[in-house]
């Protein structure tokens, strides 16, 4: 037991003077928001594996190569590191290793904004429209009941249920002409009923209107998988997003990067885009045409891959725990998340 601890211990004393005393390999691929090609690099990824590697005092070189590219590198291992969205799969785990998760992602859709004059109410909305009648229905009973045979309302119940019905919606939206106003006890406890309801719904109901009338809708929807195998989806080569899709059976279009799948998008050449979430959040915020459609699919988490049994798993994951810990992982994440 004693030797087996001072071999442990031993080894990891080499493997961490090893990775301090060596030029580690890192290959990183173009992807906003993780990684940014300008004059100089930058991104998620980027800070993030600048923060570890001080942390760790890495002497490194970076080299930036197509994502495919990165992978085979550190498969044959002309590699140690690959950073930028790298999702965690059990096919890429059969040939590389990964350091903990960095981050959690998934795949989502983005469309063409609906250009159409007439707003495309919700199922949602659509439901709250048949509640708010059957509340004025309701009321508009109530107050009938309580209320008929007075001045204002008629003892007949037509006119007098509409009479009612007219005194529910002018009341339930706070305008409040006077016209009619309860005269018995009763009445007035229903009408109080109706106030402290009925106002506080019917804001609700026309707030979820307004909220369909002034959002920006997708063109070509998404909500459940099934709708993506309506559309040609464009999405970027030799990515996670890319095997999902086929597994799923979607005629796809795959492009060289995002940028050129959205273009195709906008010539119509594919009716959506879907690739990992972080990304089409990220480039939907930057494109007054483009809005987010569907939920995240298949959530997943990203990591930092590695030659398989690299010996640098453990340092680095040493280190992101660390950042983690201090609140330095937290400060990089908010910044560009």
């Amino acid at each position: 037991m004693i030797a087996r601890v001072v071999l442990t211990v031993a080894f990891t004393i080499i493997s961490s003077l090893a990775v301090a005393t060596e030029t580690i390999r890192v290959v990183a691929s173009e992807l906003p928001p993780c990684v940014f090609v300008g004059e100089e690099l930058s991104g998620f990824s980027i800070e993030l594996w600048e923060a570890i590697s001080d942390e760790l005092k890495l002497d490194y070189e970076l080299q930036l190569l197509a994502f495919d590219e990165k992978l085979d590198a550190i498969k044959t291992r002309n590699a140690d590191v690959a950073i930028g969205c790298i999702t965690v799969s059990a096919d890429r785990e059969r040939d590389m290793d990964f350091t903990h998760a960095v981050t959690t992602n998934g795949f989502t859709a983005a469309s063409l904004i609906e250009a159409s004059l007439i707003p495309n109410f919700s199922d949602e909305s659509l439901k709250m429209l048949l509640l708010l009648l059957l509340f004025v229905i309701f009321f508009a009973h109530l107050m009938w009941w309580s209320e008929h045979g007075q001045s204002s309302i008629s003892d007949r119940y037509f006119p007098g249920v509409f009479q009612s019905i007219w005194f529910s919606l002018v009341t339930m939206s706070t305008v409040g002409y006077g016209d009619i106003a309860p005269q018995r006890w009763l009445g007035r406890i229903s009408a109080a009923l109706l106030i402290l309801t009925g106002v506080t719904a019917f804001g609700v109901i026309f707030g979820q209107f307004a909220a369909d009338a002034l959002g920006q809708r997708a063109a070509k929807p998404v909500e459940v998988t099934s709708d993506l195998r309506t559309y040609v989806v464009g999405t970027k080569a030799h990515t996670a997003a890319a095997y999902y899709l086929s597994e799923l059976g979607v005629e796809t279009e795959e492009y060289v990067d995002l940028a050129t799948a959205t273009e195709a998008m906008r010539a119509g050449t594919v009716d959506v885009i879907m690739h990992d979430t972080l990304a089409i959040k990220h480039l939907v915020q930057r494109s007054d045409d483009l809005v987010v459609t569907g939920p995240t699919f298949s959530p997943h988490y990203l990591g930092i891959a590695l030659q398989e049994s690299s010996p640098l798993r453990e340092s680095l994951n040493t280190a992101l725990l660390k950042l983690q810990v201090d609140g330095r992982y937290q400060t990089i994440h908010d910044r560009w998340f």
